[in-house]
Formats: structure tokens, C-alpha cells, sequence
């Protein structure tokens, strides 16, 4: 059905990142963490001052909607270079690897500064980077995975392409 590995790679992404919102806004809700994720994002852009303003929010959904439509094409690259085996694994460990590098290290000390979060906050963005790892890998299955086919294999590298390609 798609043969653009980037358009299905943002597509992908997009629809995870949802997931990893709407788990997000559920804890949110409950209030097991103060701020939501867009809060989190716009902390590279705003000033603290500013993180509970409207504006914030819509700065922070469109770096996150951009940033997650790249992590989908990421993904779906790793997939196509190595495969669909233990995509489940793969969905998680991408989703894991995500959560330490941006809030790790790329985000750690501007978010820390400007919205100081209690553990149960970190805890659930790590819940919620879990869920969009699995995520990533049910869209996967969903929308590429069965397009799949291995092309060439040799003892290095196995290399996959999309039917009709």
C-alpha cells in the first residue's frame, strides 16, 4: 500500500505519539504527574514563565508532532534494515532509547529547570515512552510490516524492501 517509507514513517509516528499522549493525559487526569508532555517540549523553546500559557502548548504540540513524525521514519528504517524479527522488542528498546536520550540528556536540565518534576512524573513519561514504543511497533505490523521482503542476505546484513518497490 505505501511505498514512501518516510510518508508511512511519520504516519506511524504520528499515530504512536498519540498513544503516548493520550497515557500522558489519563495520568494527568489522575494527577499522578503536573505536566502534560507539550509542557515538557515547548521548556526548548519558552520561558518558564510562560509554560502554563496557551501558546505554549501549541509550540510544544508542534515540535512534539515533528519530532515523533521522525522517530516514526527513524523506525521504520531500523526495521527495514534489520528486519521485522522481535519488532516488539525492537518497538520497546526504540521507545526506551528515546526516553534516555531526550529527556536523558537533551532535555534533562532545561525541563528539570524551568518544571521541576517529582518521580512519579518521570516515572510516567517513562510509562508513556514504553507505550509509544509498542506503539511504533503495532503500526508497524499494521501498515508495513507485511510488506516486508527480504531482498538480499548475506552473513553481515540482511536488507528488506517493500513489495512493489
Amino acid at each position: 500500500m505505501f511505498k514512501d517509507k518516510i510518508l508511512i514513517g511519520a504516519i506511524i509516528g504520528i499515530l504512536a505519539d498519540s498513544l503516548k499522549l493520550i497515557t500522558n493525559y489519563i495520568f494527568w487526569v489522575f494527577g499522578y504527574t503536573k505536566v502534560v508532555f507539550w509542557q515538557i517540549v515547548a521548556t526548548r523553546f519558552i520561558q518558564k514563565e510562560y509554560l502554563y500559557h496557551k501558546l505554549s502548548y501549541i509550540v510544544g504540540a508542534i515540535a512534539d508532532i515533528t519530532f515523533t513524525s521522525l522517530l516514526g521514519i527513524v523506525f521504520v528504517y531500523v526495521i527495514y534494515l534489520f528486519g521485522p524479527k522481535s519488532l516488539w522488542i525492537k518497538g520497546v528498546g526504540f521507545g526506551l532509547m528515546v526516553w534516555v536520550i531526550v529527556f536523558g540528556t537533551l532535555l534533562g536540565q532545561t525541563v528539570e529547570d524551568k518544571l521541576p518534576q517529582e518521580p512519579t512524573g518521570v516515572v510516567i513519561t517513562l510509562i508513556a515512552h514504553i507505550v509509544f514504543g509498542f506503539a511504533l511497533a503495532f503500526f508497524t505490523k499494521v501498515l508495513d510490516q507485511d510488506k516486508l521482503v527480504l531482498v538480499k542476505r548475506n552473513k553481515f546484513m540482511r536488507t528488506y524492501k517493500s513489495k512493489g518497490e
